[in-house]
């Protein structure tokens, strides 16, 4: 899938972009605290993942397909955990 397809499923589920990091990563946000983001690292593949994000909580969570942000905050709610810290190396 590419950027431009995912940019189009997160706007399709009510997602607003969020473009200043485009080479990197596919944002969306909901203005309430709550966001999803696509790594660059899953763009291309058949099966990317997508991270959750709530900035008010500090929870992250990990789903395979593009929720609306209302289902976002609930799967937040049920399964956020802190987010990892990625180490390269």
């Amino acid at each position: 899938m590419s950027s431009e397809e995912i940019e189009n499923r997160f706007a399709s589920a009510g997602w607003d972009l969020d473009g200043s990091f485009g080479g990197h990563l596919v944002i969306g946000y909901s203005g309430d605290g709550v966001s999803m983001l696509a790594h660059k690292e899953y763009w291309g593949t058949e099966d990317p993942l997508f991270e959750l994000l709530d900035h008010d909580e500090m929870v992250s969570h990990w789903v395979g397909e593009v929720p609306t942000p209302q289902q976002a905050r609930e799967l937040l709610q049920e399964h956020g955990q802190p987010p990892q810290v990625w180490e390269q190396g």
